[in-house]
């Protein structure tokens, strides 16, 4: 009979021990070696050497199917401390492109210009103790070219590069706002753990301004229509500071009297079909007396979207296929004031490349829901399954819409292991929570051949159980 680990002589308990223990070891370097992968950009968040066991650290990829006209990726983040972290934040930078989530249930994505930011929403994506957490993102480059990713990084409680001491929390931004022309009113939230906070550095674009004891504070005297990079850092009792909380952009508002005009109207609108079911806009760049601070995006004479000041192009989506569309664009000042429109641009969207009316919706759809115990808690889940579209090319991704909202994205031929493609028939499940007894209205579409989404499937009602 085999003797258990307590009936062994104490040299051979020890023997043992030691041997699982690097056993453990050797898994997590092979483990680490797997996150980082071929082609990552891999920024470790802790202070030196010395602090990364207690810090985050990011990789960011692109899957080897890219193309210009989309591509898939992940972040992956890493906490390497003993406690779950909650409050962390990703960022990179994409070479060019749109970027969205795969989960916006879970995450929230920020896009200025080429910069990126994700972060949890709530506590829905902690990233577990010693454990990783990935974020699938997607990329639409609308055939500019083949997009990159760079500046892959991580902030969070157990880290963020910044710190002095040996506890890294940070201070994080709760509502700041602009008051008026010249003054701004900066509110944070005290960072978590280590010794007391006496008081806070305020960093006014990379030069400390002021010195406060409360966790708010007005700064004055700035220049009208101005934008302001401001950040904080608390400073402990044991003489020791944090790291810098993330950057709380704001620009002042114009100067009474100050924008006079409205913007001049944006130049040589065109707009041309990127497949069956987007356009892209292409624009000259408009100008105010004061600044432009970004333009609005009309179809048939009603705002779809918006775009930033430094944008001179946008794609819109949710077209139908082989339909006509008229886009108009208009600049917004600082202080509110909209030009004139443009001249109209008109298009056509393509064929959808099915034939169908550019349904290529998923068919046969199907929902059923079922439960898994995470410890003591009774997890729901939904179980879906349905036809993959024929004639529109190879499908990697479906997304999936919870009581009208996106919920989750599916991806395929990424990952470790790498999931194989669907080709006829399609199944996934999705975590709606610990919630017995809630009805979901669920439905599905799937990410085309050439990158567009094509339609919803039919919407079904389901329950979970209790």
């Amino acid at each position: 009979m085999t003797k258990t680990l307590s009936m062994l002589p104490l040299h051979r308990r020890i023997g043992l021990t030691k041997r699982f223990l690097m056993s453990r070891k050797r898994i997590a370097l092979a483990c680490a070696a797997v996150v980082v992968g071929v082609g990552s950009v891999v920024v470790p968040v802790a202070a030196n050497a010395g602090e990364e066991k207690d810090g985050l650290s990011a990789a960011c990829r692109l899957a080897d199917q890219a193309t210009v006209w989309w591509a898939s990726g992940e972040v992956s983040v890493a906490n390497k401390g003993d406690r779950p972290v909650r409050d962390w934040t990703a960022e990179f930078d994409v070479s060019q492109g749109q970027v969205t989530l795969d989960n916006p249930w879970a995450y929230e994505l920020r896009q200025t210009g080429k910069h990126v930011s994700i972060k949890p929403i709530a506590d829905r994506a902690d990233v577990a103790a010693k454990g990783n957490r990935t974020v699938k993102v997607g990329i639409n480059p609308a055939g500019k070219g083949m997009p990159k990713i760079t500046g892959c990084k991580v902030n969070g409680p157990s880290g963020n590069g910044g710190d002095t001491g040996t506890n890294t929390a940070v201070p994080a931004d709760s509502g700041s706002f602009v008051k008026d022309d010249t003054a701004v009113h900066l509110m944070w939230k005290p960072p978590v753990g280590g010794a007391e906070v006496v008081r806070y550095e305020v960093f006014q674009d990379g030069k400390q301004v002021k010195t406060v004891k409360d966790t708010m504070t007005d700064v004055e005297r700035l220049t009208p229509a101005t934008r302001y990079a401001f950040k904080v850092r608390a400073v402990r009792a044991d003489g020791r500071t944090t790291g810098f909380s993330k950057d709380i952009v704001l620009t002042t508002l114009v100067a009474p009297g100050q924008d006079k005009v409205k913007p001049v109207i944006p130049a040589e609108l065109e707009a041309t079909a990127s497949g069956p079911y987007q356009a892209a806009l292409r624009w000259r760049a408009a100008t105010d007396d004061v600044a432009v601070t970004g333009y609005r995006i009309y179809r048939g004479g009603t705002k779809v979207q918006e775009a930033d000041a430094k944008a001179t192009s946008a794609t819109v989506s949710g077209l139908t296929a082989s339909t006509a569309y008229r886009f108009k664009v208009t600049a917004v000042d600082a202080s509110g004031k909209e030009s004139d429109p443009t001249r109209e641009a008109q298009v056509t969207t393509t064929a959808a490349p099915d034939g169908n009316g550019g349904k290529a919706a998923p068919g046969d759809f199907a929902a059923t829901t079922a439960t898994k115990q995470d410890g003591a808690v009774t997890q729901h889940y939904l179980n879906l399954t349905w036809s993959v579209p024929q004639g529109v090319g190879q499908i990697t991704a479906y997304q999936v819409y919870l009581n009208g909202k996106p919920a989750q994205t599916f991806m395929w031929g990424t990952g470790d292991p790498v999931l194989p493609v669907p080709t006829t028939k399609g199944s996934r499940e999705v975590l709606v929570g610990s919630h017995p007894g809630s009805s979901y209205t669920v439905k599905i579409r799937a990410r085309l051949g050439d990158g567009t989404w094509g339609a919803f499937s039919r919407e079904l009602t389901v329950k979970t159980a209790g």
